[in-house]
């Protein structure tokens, strides 16, 4: 560094201003025997409120650097001392903030960097200004790159484009402007990369399923089953869990060119798996209505009771249809008296107790084993062991249809449990447990439908076997399907 340069510095460095405002100009510049060095140029200027200094920056630094380092404010006050590069830098930056028209807007102006602060215009946008304010903005970055660097959208461009997106289909409201060109090239170059909102949103497009960030007709010329198919799968496998449902309808739909019912059921379970209640619906119902052995209805309830959870009504009126209807418009009485028989005879009382929030019938109640009944969803009465009829002795799969029923089932389960060893010698087999109950009822004055439901053997088996379930539940299964 020249004498004159350190001498210059030190005066600087004293305090003097006229010496800050120039070391600060040649740091920005690079110029004068001072090297290139704008965070060192910037601080010396910015111990300066003299509008001389807010000039040397707004007229020294590019537009878009001026914006990346924050100094809109040096620009605007430079402008509105006189400075007609200011003016000029901070003109074209209103008109890309504000999506105003590009078109007298010097293309070739190395000082105005267009595309970077078009980019810059658009990010700002997308924190916050209106939807149709972000869509301008977001045309006229992708305008300004195709001719400025003839390279199409940068990657940082075509992100802003995949997040507006987001915000517009979250807004439930078209995004504008754009054409369907220019959309399908960014996403599809964003999918490639591993963008699954991308992925989500062209899979979505090219299969011609509604998508509120575009216009119903954007995209009705470049629809494609496969590809769109293919889209969503990626999108699917990587996260974007609602995709999975996409794909069963579309392979579930015999009128697609992508129908195929065992990749319809791949996705169906993915769905199911990944928690989401109308997969859980769909795929409890389609089990259940094929189900011809206990672990088919089992696995079938086991997906109704997590839609359910959830709060889905259609899987809860397949629940509903399977549990046999229990008199309970003296459930007062019942309850006096279960409480009553605990005291004498604990195991018939949990029986009666299971037999009125299960739904189950005589032979049922009695018959059955708590402790190895016990099902996360609910209650399995087993193959009775008592009778030889098979339709009156197979097994059937109960679900619980509210919480005190769940508990009630955890609870006769933890006390068979503990008693099992008593159990038997306490009360007997099937003849046994039969008579103490008919003499507790005739000295308590009970009557079988207080606890007991009514069913006949072809009700029973029809509970039991899918198809026919499937017959007597028509109704509400084909809302379950269709919802």
């Amino acid at each position: 560094m020249r004498r004159q340069d350190i001498q210059l510095l030190a005066l600087a460095r004293q305090g003097d201003a006229a010496a800050r405002r120039e070391v600060g100009r040649r740091y920005l510049l690079g110029s004068d025997g001072f090297p290139h060095h704008v965070a060192s140029g910037l601080d010396y200027l910015a111990r300066d409120d003299d509008p001389a200094a807010a000039r040397i920056v707004a007229e020294a630094l590019p537009l878009a650097e001026l914006l990346a380092l924050d100094q809109l404010p040096a620009l605007e006050r430079a402008a509105q001392a006189g400075s007609a590069a200011a003016q000029r830098k901070l003109a074209a930056w209103r008109v890309l903030r504000d999506g105003g028209d590009i078109a007298a807007l010097p293309r070739d102006d190395a000082d105005l960097q267009l595309p970077a602060v078009a980019r810059v215009a658009a990010q700002q946008a997308l924190a916050g200004a209106p939807l149709p304010q972000l869509s301008r903005c977001l045309r006229h970055a992708l305008a300004l790159a195709d001719r400025g660097s003839g390279d199409g959208a940068t990657a940082d461009l075509a992100a802003l484009v995949v997040d507006a997106v987001q915000r517009a289909e979250t807004e439930q409201t078209p995004l504008q402007g754009l054409s369907a060109d220019a959309l399908a090239t960014i996403l599809d170059q964003r999918a490639m990369q591993g963008d699954r909102i991308a992925a989500y949103a062209l899979g979505r497009a090219l299969c011609g399923i509604t998508n509120p960030a575009f216009a119903p007709e954007l995209f009705a010329e470049h629809q494609n089953m496969r590809r769109g198919a293919a889209f969503l799968l990626r999108a699917a496998d990587a996260g974007q869990d609602d995709a999975w449902l996409h794909l069963y309808r579309l392979h579930a739909d015999h009128r697609l060119s992508v129908a195929n019912p065992q990749m319809a059921r791949f996705f169906l379970e993915k769905a199911a798996t990944r928690g989401l209640a109308e997969a859980q619906r769909k795929l409890g119902a389609l089990l259940l209505r094929e189900a011809t052995a206990l672990a088919e209805s089992e696995q079938a309830i086991h997906w109704l009771h997590q839609a359910a959870g959830q709060g889905d009504a259609p899987a809860r009126e397949l629940l509903d249809s399977l549990v046999l209807p229990v008199a309970d418009d003296d459930d007062d009485d019942a309850q006096q008296a279960i409480e009553e028989l605990r005291r004498s005879d604990p195991w018939l009382a949990i029986r009666l107790q299971l037999a009125r929030v299960f739904g189950l019938t005589k032979l049922e109640a009695l018959s059955v084993d708590p402790a190895e009944g016990l099902r996360p969803w609910g209650l399995v009465v087993g193959r009775n062991p008592f009778v030889s009829q098979s339709r009156l002795a197979a097994p059937r799969a109960i679900p619980a249809l509210s919480a005190a029923a769940m508990e009630a089932a955890r609870q006769a389960a933890s006390f068979f449990g503990q008693a099992r060893g008593d159990a038997r010698s306490a009360e007997g087999d099937l003849r046994r447990r039969s008579a103490r109950q008919r003499r507790a009822f005739e000295r308590l004055g009970l009557d079988d439908s207080m606890f007991f439901a009514e069913a006949t053997a072809m009700t029973l088996e029809a509970l039991r076997l899918g198809p026919k379930w499937a017959f007597r539940a028509r109704q509400p299964l084909r809302s379950a399907l269709a919802a």
